[in-house]
């Protein structure tokens, strides 16, 4: 073989391996090369206690209804004077909360796997055992019975009935459901 070429071919396995380590050894290289240092960035940031001034806002998730209920914190003391990671601690996700800090204010959020209280007032009229009853719960399926009535189911007429029986007498509370009640009383 001839000197020439001899000559090419080693120049061509010396330029591949060169470039071979610039690939694979190359970020490496350039580093140990350049001695510029580049600033850090401090991903740290500082730790924010809480004051008596913190805006402190608490949301209540009730899953059950699917609602939000937002209100202040009542127990301020509680917090004040802790930091994020404090209050983390006292206040973990394993019992349902979540704490953030959004604008300034620290948000608790609850979720409680329970009906809302509004949703646990709430009371309708149903049939039982021939006598208008009155149940409690968020819902149909979910109430439970709370008083019979002294008037007989039988006795109503028939759109009143249909109307217990579809639901459709359901009210925000007992006291409203009672008011309802006082016009039925002629059905005794």
């Amino acid at each position: 073989m001839n000197r020439k070429a001899i000559s090419a071919l080693m120049a061509i396995f010396l330029i591949a391996g060169l470039g071979m380590v610039y690939y694979f050894w190359g970020d490496s290289l350039r580093l140990a090369m350049n001695k510029e240092q580049k600033p850090a960035i401090n991903t740290k940031t500082a730790d924010i206690k809480m004051d008596a001034g913190t805006p402190i806002i608490l949301e209540k998730e009730y899953s059950r209804s699917n609602k939000v209920v937002i209100s202040e914190f009542e127990n301020k003391q509680d917090v004040i004077g802790y930091t994020l990671d404090e209050i983390r601690s006292k206040y973990t996700s394993a019992n349902g909360f979540k704490i953030s800090f959004k604008d300034g204010s620290l948000v608790i959020r609850q979720t409680i796997d329970d009906w809302s209280p509004e949703d646990k007032a709430k009371c309708r009229l149903k049939e039982y055992q021939d006598m208008v009853a009155i149940y409690n719960g968020p819902n149909t399926q979910n109430d439970s019975l709370l008083k019979v009535t002294a008037i007989r189911f039988s006795t109503l007429p028939a759109n009143i009935k249909e109307a217990i029986q579809q639901g459709k007498y359901e009210f925000e509370n007992e006291a409203a459901i009672n008011d309802a009640l006082e016009n039925l009383d002629e059905y005794f």
